[in-house]
């Protein structure tokens, strides 16, 4: 900021009405990141914005961050990463921010994620949720075959953002039960209380218990002591988690980096897309497993 971007502000900064500076997944240390940061540009563009993503293919390079001082307010999508950049452009550039903890993936989420009451806005929201829903329609039928074979138990393995995000869907969509979650990213102790308190209302009555830990041994540790009830988990992990998810005889549905099982090019989780390819990944895993 200080050392490029101040060098290009001018003095009398004017705002642009809509533009909006995005901060979310950091670019490189999550597998999905360019497509994540793609469908996040995609639905805030749609709900009517004018989008600085600032990161990825459908960023525009250092132009784009040359406007940054010029956005109407800056946007931060995780639970505490960017959060502190936003904060120090209030400051700088008398910029206001919004903080939005959960990463939206699923319809509901990214309802609320993106809904700013405006016509084209609610227009584009009834659009994608036709869509969303006319595919999760017609997945019904084989859900209705097949969800006895669906794990009830999970445990998520992973930065906070991705975490919390995937919390939120498997609770609210899929109705699975979390056992302990386990953020890797050592968030600062300050954010620590806000994000646990975003794991006591995942959904009506249901919580979970999260702990901080970047050890992976204590990592497998803890996963393989874990109370999951009288099925096999699902395990929402990296390729690091592996082989103690086969100990305990549950699948692993590889969600952060390294995911050494697949080749991603610009897969995305987050989002009303994002979701659909969640629950393609998580019911292939499932029934390769039961092969």
């Amino acid at each position: 900021m200080d050392q490029f971007v101040d060098r290009y502000a001018k003095p009398n900064i004017k705002r642009r009405n809509g533009l909006i500076n995005v901060w979310s997944e950091l670019p490189f240390q999550n597998t999905f990141w360019r497509g994540d940061l793609d469908e996040l540009k995609r639905i805030l563009e749609g709900a009517g914005f004018e989008v600085n993503i600032l990161f990825g293919n459908n960023s525009g390079g250092a132009e784009e961050w040359k406007r940054i001082p010029e956005a109407q307010f800056n946007l931060v999508v995780s639970p505490w990463l960017g959060l502190s950049i936003a904060q120090y452009l209030e400051t700088k550039y008398k910029q206001p921010y919004l903080h939005i903890p959960v990463l939206p993936i699923g319809a509901e989420q990214t309802a609320e994620f993106s809904g700013v009451n405006i016509k084209s806005t609610n227009d584009f929201i009834a659009a994608e949720e036709k869509e969303y829903y006319y595919y999760l329609e017609h997945f019904t039928d084989f859900y209705a075959e097949y969800w006895w074979g669906l794990p009830s138990s999970y445990a998520v393995v992973g930065d906070s953002a991705y975490n919390l995000a995937i919390n939120k869907f498997l609770v609210k969509q899929l109705g699975l039960i979390p056992s302990t979650q386990i953020i890797t990213d050592n968030p600062p102790e300050k954010y620590r209380q806000m994000i646990s308190a975003e794991y006591k209302k995942l959904d009506l009555d249901v919580s979970a218990k999260v702990v901080f830990l970047e050890d992976g041994y204590e990592i497998n540790d803890l996963l393989q002591h874990l109370d999951y009830g009288h099925r096999p988990p699902i395990i929402f992990g990296t390729t690091w988690e592996r082989d103690t998810t086969k100990k305990v005889g549950g699948s692993i549905v590889e969600v952060g980096f390294p995911a050494s099982y697949e080749v991603v090019l610009n897969k995305k989780y987050i989002g009303y897309r994002g979701a659909l390819s969640l629950l393609e990944k998580i019911f292939t895993t499932v029934i390769s497993k039961s092969a």
